[in-house]
């Protein structure tokens, strides 16, 4: 039996694929083999100028029930996935490294609102974007926030529920809210 469960979990991730390739083909670009699970969205903002681009490189896997959105670009290196209840927003640019591990429940945004203006309505007073850098060999932990214009580097693990709103060093482990460095991976 558990022959045939696996086998049926691979023909369905094979059609969620090929589905999910279909579907975005617009704001979806691959280089290599990739995997994108059911109930995945890839949603642009209409009425904006630019369009959502997404960039899969060979061995990127998207698992169920993740939130793409916003109208920049988001690109995921070679060997990365973004677990379950995932969401990203990108409204200028996102770039996921090598050999990534993103956790479930993860928010990654390079958008914040304006909110200065007292007297208006903070949802007419824009808002202001700077990219955000994940790059190789780092692992987000379950629920982890990573703000607009942060730099995560090479070899950083970043605690379950932390809320990233500096730059990472290499090989740092932070946590908390906001993240702070627990110490580093020797």
């Amino acid at each position: 039996m558990g022959v045939i469960i696996t086998v049926y979990r691979k023909l369905q991730r094979k059609w969620n694929t090929f589905f999910n390739k279909i579907k975005y083909a617009s704001m979806l670009e691959f280089n290599g083999a990739v995997i994108i699970e059911n109930r995945v969205a890839i949603t642009p903002f209409l009425g904006m100028k630019n369009t959502l681009k997404v960039i899969l490189q060979n061995n990127t896997h998207l698992q169920h029930d993740i939130i793409i959105q916003g109208t920049g670009t988001l690109i995921v290196g070679e060997n990365s996935y973004i677990s379950s209840y995932s969401v990203i927003g990108v409204n200028e640019r996102i770039e996921i490294g090598k050999n990534v591990m993103i956790a479930n429940a993860v928010s990654i945004r390079d958008t914040d609102h304006n909110f200065n203006e007292l007297k208006s309505p903070m949802i007419n007073q824009g808002y202001n974007t700077k990219p955000v850098y994940i790059k190789d060999n780092v692992w987000l932990g379950h629920g982890a926030v990573i703000t607009k214009g942060v730099t995560i580097h090479s070899g950083a693990i970043i605690a379950a529920n932390a809320v990233v709103t500096k730059d990472v060093p290499e090989n740092a482990i932070v946590g908390g809210v906001p993240a702070k460095v627990i110490k580093f991976r020797s």
